[in-house]
């Protein structure tokens, strides 16, 4: 398939009944996605049938909640690890969850939502500019991922743990119960 399109980074494959793609009252992601990033190629297009999402706390949650647990993670993941692949991977995903969550954190301000990586650290460095350099990192890390575990570690160490403290004032003011997934909103 990586020859056949070159530019395709990765696939997913889940298996989710009707109602839970349909009868959706709080954020999830899979419905989200599906309404905003996927085309139907077999069978019932389900799409008509999802709420419709917006730029909004209940999105930027799902971002923000889970953010010190990836973190987390990803440095288990990479101390002591020598695949040098496997480091790239962890590398890449956990730069791409950061930079998708710096947008998060001010999209209550921008009401704007990109999976992009290059426009959501735009929006961010707006908002933060004395962090720009390192978001500025983290994209590049997340497109051109750095093999050194040390380096990614303490990076992590550093703006991952600045983010998270960021995320947590975030949560403080939008979701003080620190719900896993907020209600869907129709308005703003």
């Amino acid at each position: 398939m990586a020859l056949a399109y070159p530019w395709l980074n990765g696939k997913e494959i889940g298996f989710y009944s009707h109602k839970e793609l349909t009868d959706v009252k709080l954020f999830s992601i899979i419905p989200f996605m599906l309404k905003t990033s996927s085309l139907c190629v077999y069978g019932d297009n389900i799409r008509s049938g999802l709420p419709g999402f917006k730029a909004d706390r209940a999105l930027a949650n799902d971002h923000i909640i889970q953010l010190e647990a990836h973190i987390k993670q990803a440095k288990r993941g990479l101390v002591g690890n020598e695949d040098e692949e496997d480091i790239a991977d962890c590398c890449g995903w956990i730069m791409k969850i950061i930079v998708r969550a710096g947008l998060a954190l001010v999209m209550e301000k921008e009401r704007a939502y990109t999976r992009d990586l290059y426009p959501a650290y735009q929006v961010f460095s707006t908002f933060y500019p004395k962090k720009e350099r390192d978001m500025e990192k983290t994209l590049n890390y997340a497109i051109n991922p750095f093999k050194s575990t040390e380096d990614i570690v303490r990076f992590l160490e550093r703006f991952g743990d600045w983010m998270i403290r960021k995320g947590e004032l975030w949560l403080e003011e939008y979701n003080p119960d620190r719900a896993r997934r907020l209600p869907i909103t129709s308005k703003y």
